[in-house]
């Protein structure tokens, strides 16, 4: 960082590059690479080998919360089909790179051999799959309470 000075922020820089390349080659075997050239501070891949079994980048991205991680970018950059973008940062370490990548491998075997599981996760969440199509359609921009005395409040048509 750039409190850290030159020295640091060059360090900085090259760990992130360091743990991209390192979850890249780690990974390589089960998801797509749509590109041969080194990553840099992020590793794109696609669901090409996944989506022969139905299995969607988005799918993964959402497996990914049954192992306890908060989802990688989906869908960008729009010029790889099926992106899956990571980025782990600079603070990352190889412990938790590691447990980040075997939860990768195990979706990219389960995709395989149970696609269902991944296509309906998560599943260790209170509400599991949103409509994603209502809800930027009709998005809920304000807290709506609990129903009033037991009966269900339309707070469209009420006054505020």
């Amino acid at each position: 960082t750039l409190a850290n000075g030159a020295d640091g922020l060059r360090q900085t820089t090259e760990d992130a590059v360091l743990n991209a390349n390192y979850i890249r080659k780690k990974l390589e075997d089960l998801y797509e690479l749509p590109y041969d050239t080194p990553s840099m501070h992020e590793v794109v891949f696609s669901d090409k080998r996944q989506a022969k079994n139905g299995v969607k980048t988005g799918d993964i991205a959402k497996r990914l919360i049954d192992y306890g991680f908060h989802p990688y970018t989906t869908s960008f950059p729009l010029i790889v089909p099926g992106a899956l973008m990571i980025e782990p940062t600079e603070s990352e370490s190889r412990e938790e790179l590691d447990l980040f990548v075997d939860a990768m491998r195990q979706i990219a075997q389960e995709a395989e051999e149970n696609p269902e599981l991944v296509k309906t996760a998560p599943h260790s969440t209170r509400t599991s799959r949103l409509d994603e199509t209502t809800a930027a359609r009709k998005p809920v921009l304000r807290w709506q309470g609990p129903p009033e005395n037991g009966v269900e409040v339309d707070t469209a048509a009420k006054e505020w």
